[in-house]
């Protein structure tokens, strides 16, 4: 019936969306993705976060942002290449306070004055039940289980005698036959399970909050990879400072992912420890 086409045609969207947005190595592909994602570059233009807006931490000392400070070349390297900081040019925080967000921000609206409600708040970036609990069935576990290993991997980096070939298993990006680990497999379920929770049927277009998360689904990505180059050497103070960075990454991405998972959706994922 036409409702039902209606959902098949929106989740085809979401899917579609979520996976034109991965990072295919390869110069024609670049092209062309940036080409297709001209029509919403107003969007993003409009969704740049005001410079006074208190989500953005305060700065500890520098050189614990040398990560984040690093030369991002475009993204052209990125898990996902149109996350927030390419659209906008800015950083998010390195540890993001949601609780900062505004709650209810007009300008998500694809026509001009949201309409609100108790049932549904900001109708503009409302997404059903109906959407998110077929995502969360089809994501959360091997999330959860990725988040589960980097945990881990954290209490064997800690540790007075690493066990360097156990944490090598732990961010294994799976070259040739192998499977990735479940932390870098993760990845990709991360970005298609936050289109799926965070895009609305009411404004389709890349929200801030979907913008932001692919940011930090990278900076997770950035970390993994120099995790398994670290590791490799034996190098204990950056793999430990990686493994940090990683952690307030995940965390951040989960601060707002968990925020889409209510009780009828199923449990919070818990965050790195």
């Amino acid at each position: 019936d036409t409702m039902t086409m209606k959902s098949v045609l929106l989740a085809t969207f979401i899917i579609a969306q979520a996976t034109s947005a991965l990072h295919v190595p390869a110069a024609d592909n670049a092209l062309t993705r940036r080409a297709a994602i001209s029509g919403i570059a107003g969007v993003a233009s409009a969704i740049i976060l005001p410079s006074n807006l208190p989500a953005i931490a305060d700065d500890e000392a520098q050189d614990h942002y040398k990560y984040e400070n690093r030369d991002r070349n475009k993204n052209k390297d990125a898990l996902i290449r149109e996350d927030y900081w390419y659209f906008s040019g800015r950083r998010p925080p390195r540890k993001l306070d949601i609780n900062a967000l505004p709650a209810d921000d007009p300008t998500w609206n694809a026509w001009g004055e949201c309409t609100k409600s108790e049932a549904t708040g900001n109708s503009c970036v409302y997404v059903s039940l109906k959407q998110r609990i077929p995502a969360y069935g089809k994501y959360f576990f091997s999330i959860d289980n990725g988040i589960k290993e980097y945990s881990q991997l954290g209490k064997i980096i800690r540790g007075s005698n690493p066990n360097w070939n156990e944490a090598a298993k732990l961010v294994d990006p799976g070259l040739d036959t192998r499977m990735p680990s479940p932390a870098v497999d993760s990845l990709l379920k991360m970005a298609l399970f936050a289109t799926q929770m965070l895009t609305s049927p009411n404004f389709t277009g890349p929200n801030r909050e979907l913008l932001v998360s692919r940011y930090y689904i990278n900076e997770c990505a950035f970390a993994l990879d120099g995790l398994a180059k670290s590791i490799a050497e034996r190098d204990v103070a950056t793999s430990l400072a990686l493994w940090e960075y990683g952690q307030d990454s995940f965390n951040s991405y989960l601060s707002i992912l968990n925020r889409s998972i209510s009780p009828k959706v199923g449990d919070k994922i818990d965050l790195v420890s």
